[in-house]
Order: structure tokens, then sequence, then C-alpha cells
């Protein structure tokens, strides 16, 4: 049976996004599949383009960028017969790489052609989804820096840890489940659902996309020294599980409130500013198919 794909670029890499439909056009040439490519121009138009699709009731939306962009193309289709493609070509790929799809252009689309599909969990916090992770710890701060700062890749990161070693203060923070009441002031809070959250670096290895439960991870305030060496610890790929001032937590739904600030928040790498010291977090099970 023939599929209908509707393939969505994410142009941020304008390179890769002309090298991709060049290889897009190339691989459908000799198959009898329908398919469409639009180079979204900013994210609004990106969200255009996504209802369109759904509009279209094509089989496939392929979602080609980072985690943002499968953040944004994803929530559209929450619970609709529509699956989710990813190609990934974002700086993080926290989500491709939980379910291991290729960067090879070529690999991706064999994956989205063969039709096996995966069942995957989407978290809810207030009125937006995130499919990988929220954080409100000092990778919030980064992110923040990392924004506003003009230069990315590597270079980029370096100075915006550093202001955000300086910049950040640890919230006060209760998070209150059904059945307990959990107190901290973390350096580091991660909600996770995937086992990666980008760039090849994770907290939460046995993270699950289709178990109903989250994992939290708390790293509370500790000395720099400390702090320090759990960061180094993370970029150099080992756990941090049995740490002492690192606390693991399988949580289905709860609330998180701030004692003493408002919350600044990350989901899917993006940054947000919340003007309230409270928020709701759940889980909708298996809302969503992605093509893997």
């Amino acid at each position: 049976m023939n599929k209908n794909y509707f393939f969505i670029v994410n142009p941020v890499h304008l390179k890769k996004a002309k090298s991709l439909e060049a290889q897009i056009h190339l691989f459908f040439k000799e198959r009898i599949d329908k398919y469409q490519i639009f180079i979204s121009k900013n994210s609004s138009h990106l969200i255009q383009l996504t209802n369109k699709a759904v509009a279209l009731g094509v089989d496939v939306i392929i979602a080609c960028g980072g985690d943002g962009t499968v953040n944004q193309i994803g929530q559209l289709i929450i619970e609709k017969k529509i699956k989710l493609g990813i190609i990934p070509i974002g700086s993080g790929n926290g989500i491709s790489n939980h379910f291991n799809i290729s960067t090879n252009y070529q690999q991706a689309l064999k994956i989205i052609v063969k039709d096996v599909s995966k069942k995957m969990d989407i978290g809810k916090v207030d009125n937006r989804y995130f499919f990988s992770n929220i954080g409100f710890g000092m990778g919030v701060e980064f992110i923040r820096h990392y924004n506003k700062n003009k230069i990315h890749g590597l270079l980029g990161y370096i100075p915006s840890f550093f202001k955000s070693l300086f910049s950040f203060t640890p919230p006060n923070i209760e998070i209150i489940t059904e059945s307990q009441t959990i107190s901290a002031t973390p350096n580091i809070l991660l909600i996770a659902n995937t086992n990666q959250q980008g760039y090849g670096l994770s907290l939460t290895p046995e993270a699950k996309t289709d178990d109903g439960s989250f994992n939290l991870v708390i790293a509370s305030k500790t000395n720099i020294f400390i702090f320090n060496y759990l960061i180094i610890m993370i970029l150099l790929g080992f756990s941090i599980k049995r740490k002492r001032s690192v606390r693991y937590y399988d949580l289905k739904n709860f609330k998180i409130t701030s004692k003493n600030y408002y919350i600044n928040i990350q989901i899917d790498g993006e940054f947000y500013f919340v003007m309230k010291n409270e928020l709701n977090i759940k889980i909708l099970p298996k809302a969503i198919d992605v093509l893997c």
C-alpha cells in the first residue's frame, strides 16, 4: 500500500537542509509513494505546515531537525493516527538518539519507509508538551546564556557554562505526588522521558518511553568542586546515580512548587520563563507512534 509522506525541514542548518532535500528526492526517485517536502520559515510557519499535513490526512509527518522541531510537530499529532518520523539534523538530537535513528539521511529514510513504529509516552507540563525531558536546574541557566550567545557549538558552550555557574541560584523546590513530598535545593533537576538528553549525554540511561513513568533526577546544591566533578562524570559518560548528593525517582503525575523564585524551565532544550511558582506535570501514556 502506497504511503503519503510529509517532510517538514527546520532550516536553522541551511546547508544540512538543502543536502537533506536532495537526498529525499534521490531516495524516492524509484518509489511509488507520495511525498512532499517543505522548508519552514520560522516556528509559526512550522506549525502551519503541520496543521496542513494533518488536514490532508497524510500517513506520516517527518520532523527534520532537532528535539525542538520534534516537539513542535509532534505535539500537534498527539493521539492522532498520523505517525511521526524523525530525521535528525539538529544539534542535540536526544529523541532520535533514544530511538537509535541514524544521522545518515539514507539510513533514516529507510527506517521511515520500513513502517515499524513504537508507542511513545508524552509528558505535559501545564499546557505544554515534552517528548524528551524538562529541566529546572543550572542546565536551564546554561540554555538561557547559550541562546543569547551568537556563537554556537563548542565555542558557545564553554562561555555559557561558566556564565551559568556564576549567575545560577538554586531554588527551593517541593515535588508533591499522591504519596510523598520531596524537598530539594537542586543544582540539577531533570525530568526525563528518554534515555538521552542530547549530544550523546545521559543522566537517565534506564529511561523508557513506553513504561508510563518519568525518571526524575535531583543533584542537590553542593560546593563547586563536587558539582564540577558531577559535570565531568556526566560529560565522560559515567553514571552519577550512586553519588551521595544525587537522588533518582520514578514518578508519574506530580506538582512542582518553587518557594523563593519564579520557575525557569527548559522543555526539550528550549528555554521558557514561567511567571508562576507552581507547575503540574503528568504523563500521557503511549500517545504517539514514532517510526524507529
